[in-house]
């Protein structure tokens, strides 16, 4: 797999992402840095919040390494992105549990540009958590803002391919099974 650093989607082009947490708007992601841009807040719809629900699959071979804020504006403090895996949100946005399905989520605001928020996501309270890159699988975000203006956010999905074994760790495997040969 060539190694891209293109932006995957963005709503200005491609149109708005879904409101449907059962039904999310689907990228492809490749290895690099994988672009997602939106706007959220006020929807058209008097009194209903622009939520945006994005779903991505992590190829066979590749892992999610970093989950950077390119950018934000955002009202208020801050804006909320939570992930789950598989290919949609399982719960609703009104949701008031801590206790929740989600690998990870995250508040963010335009001070956090340029932190990795997997950091974060990692160990939210009431999540799932999880440790070290995301696996090859499929993955859905839960991105919103309740300020009633328009905001943006620019996410950088970092994959990579998945580490094999070193030039020492083979070395030492080989070592070991031509003495258990030897011993023979």
């Amino acid at each position: 797999m060539a190694r891209a650093d293109i932006v995957v989607f963005d709503e200005a082009s491609d149109g708005d992402a879904s409101d449907d947490r059962f039904a999310p708007t689907m990228v492809g992601l490749a290895a690099g840095v994988n672009t997602i841009r939106g706007s959220f807040g006020q929807s058209p719809t008097i009194d209903v919040h622009d939520l945006d629900y994005i779903s991505f699959t992590v190829p066979e071979g590749f892992q999610l390494e970093t989950f950077m804020l390119q950018s934000a504006s955002v009202g208020g403090a801050f804006s909320f992105v939570g992930l789950q895996a598989g290919p949609i949100i399982t719960i609703p946005a009104n949701w008031t549990s801590i206790e929740t399905p989600l690998l990870g989520w995250a508040h963010f605001g335009t001070a956090d540009v340029g932190q990795d928020l997997l950091a974060y996501m990692r160990v939210s309270p009431g999540s799932v958590g999880f440790s070290g890159p995301l696996q090859a699988g499929t993955y859905a975000l839960w991105i919103m803002e309740f300020n009633t203006e328009v905001h943006t956010y620019s996410f950088g999905l970092g994959v990579t391919a998945v580490p094999g074994p070193s030039g020492l760790a083979a070395a030492l495997a080989l070592g070991a099974i031509r003495r258990r040969r030897d011993r023979r």
